[in-house]
């Protein structure tokens, strides 16, 4: 189609103008994944409009159905290059056939374009929760990679290593185990952050979980680590009749009393 030849070609330049270097090229899935995503948001934008020329009736008869137009096609071609980039819209042209044909004659049959382009006819790309050049399983297979705690890197990728990023509170190959200072509770079968009252790694849910417990805190045998009361302890709090001891969570604080302040450190008569 020479018409949509021209156009591509003429609009794939267009991102040349305002190219912004990136830090990490793409691969060559992700540049065709770029494509087939730009042209399929365009493709559904595009669904249910018309010739726009105020008789849709005359022009569905004249022309012919707007659904399968090339009039249509050539909107979602020049749309599709002006969103991408410049490897993008160099895989728009070499492509231009194969969107053509699929636009007229494949979108029934073959509804998922980035199969259809990227994994079964370029070879770019593989199935979701595969990587790697023969596109092996993830590590944890296709249905939970990487136990569900974590992301398989590269899937869906021929250049991926399917390495696993584990979410924050577990480590592992396949991120099967918890991090230091998390534990796992069995009830939600997860990973949870011991308790911040926990002084090291936990034994159990909460502050009733912690051996030992952070400084202001004690370990009591029902509640686990619990704040103490320095105001109520003996030879603990201020000490200075002229002071107010305010208890707070894991410390205390020493103020003058009403009708003194505080010079050098020491409570006076205001």
């Amino acid at each position: 189609m020479v018409i949509v030849s021209n156009l591509v070609a003429a609009v794939a330049l267009f991102p040349l103008l305002t190219l912004i270097p990136v830090a990490t090229e793409k691969s060559k899935c992700e540049v065709c994944r770029d494509l087939t995503k730009n042209f399929k948001k365009y493709y559904d934008k595009t669904s249910g409009q018309n010739y726009g020329g105020g008789n849709t009736a005359w022009e569905e008869k004249s022309l012919g159905s707007y659904a399968r137009s090339e009039t249509r096609l050539v909107e979602i071609l020049e749309k599709t290059a002006k969103d991408c980039d410049y490897k993008c819209g160099s895989l728009l042209e070499d492509q231009e056939d194969f969107l053509e044909e699929w636009f007229f004659k494949k979108q029934e049959s073959h509804p998922e374009l980035h199969t259809l382009l990227c994994i079964e006819t370029l070879v770019r790309c593989c199935p979701d929760n595969t990587f790697g050049e023969e596109c092996k399983e993830c590590p944890g297979g296709v249905d939970t990679p990487c136990s569900g705690h974590g992301t398989c890197k590269g899937a869906g990728d021929r250049e991926g290593t399917g390495e696993c990023e584990c979410h924050s509170g577990y480590n592992g190959t396949v991120c099967e185990t918890c991090s230091e200072k998390y534990i796992n509770n069995t009830d939600t079968n997860s990973c949870e952050a011991c308790s911040s009252l926990c002084d090291g790694q936990c034994t159990g849910i909460g502050p009733k979980g912690c051996p030992a417990c952070i400084k202001g805190y004690e370990l009591h045998e029902t509640d686990g680590c619990k704040d103490i009361n320095e105001c109520s302890r003996e030879g603990m709090g201020c000490g200075d009749p002229l002071e107010d001891c305010i208890n707070s969570p894991g410390s205390y604080e020493c103020v003058c009393k009403k009708g003194y302040h505080r010079v050098e450190g020491k409570c006076q008569l205001e």
